[in-house]
This record gives structure tokens, C-alpha cells and sequence, in this order.
């Protein structure tokens, strides 16, 4: 259930950064890495580029590791992914990527919940890639 609700939020959170849609993105993430995304966007933003994110599929979502921090859980997933991803400028030139190369890349995220409050949500803490 919890690697299934990682794939969701996955989806959701790659999609909304790509769309730059702040709104959707705060409540999911953590004040740090919430304003490390929103820096990367506004900075999209300040260059008139958009980012194209097309995600092709999930091919794994894999636990690493899962820790108490006081009261708060942990857990460390790796999540491989199939993606296309550009970035065009205003005239809709691509700057970075290509539009026809599917790339694989694999996420390490780690989620964290109070264990202490009735909310069941988890919140993106920390995220890197391998890539």
C-alpha cells in the first residue's frame, strides 16, 4: 500500500513541477525541498522556458531503508522511472533534452510522517538522483 501510494505521489509530483503548479506541489512536500522545486521553477520562469515532462512509466519502486527519527518515520525508496524531458524557450526551441530519447532514471526519495498525528498523508523530505 505504502510503495503504491509512492507511485502516486511520484506521478504527481513530477507532473506539477513540470507544470510549475506550486499550489499542488506545497502540501506534499517538505518546506526544504518545497522551496528547492519552487526555486527551480521560478528560475524556469525568470528564463521563459517551459520543462516538457512526459512520464512513460514506472518501472520499479523499491524500499532502501526505513528509520525512526524521534517521532517521525522515514522511509527511502528508489523509484526507476521511463521519461522524456525538455526544456524549451519561448519560442519553443528546445534547450535542454530531446523530444524523442526516453530516458531511464532512477529517484531516491525519502518520505516522512509524524507518527504522533491521525493525518496518514507523508511528505517528500529529500530527494536525489542516481542520474
Amino acid at each position: 500500500e505504502f510503495l503504491q501510494g509512492v507511485r502516486s505521489a511520484f506521478e504527481i509530483i513530477i507532473k506539477s513541477f513540470a507544470e510549475g503548479d506550486r499550489e499542488q506541489l506545497e502540501p506534499l512536500l517538505s518546506a526544504d525541498v518545497y522551496n528547492n522545486f519552487s526555486l527551480a521553477i521560478a528560475s524556469r520562469e525568470k528564463d521563459n522556458e517551459t520543462l516538457e515532462n512526459t512520464l512513460i512509466r514506472i518501472v520499479d519502486v523499491a524500499p532502501l531503508e526505513a528509520y525512526m527519527k524521534g517521532k517521525t518515520s522515514h522511509v527511502t525508496v528508489k523509484v526507476v522511472s521511463e521519461q522524456i524531458n525538455v526544456t524549451r524557450n519561448a519560442e519553443g526551441e528546445v534547450v535542454d533534452g530531446d523530444p524523442d530519447y526516453v530516458a531511464e532514471i532512477s529517484d531516491i526519495w525519502t518520505f516522512a510522517r509524524d507518527t504522533q498525528t491521525r493525518d496518514p498523508n507523508w511528505e517528500l523530505v529529500a530527494t536525489r538522483s542516481l542520474d
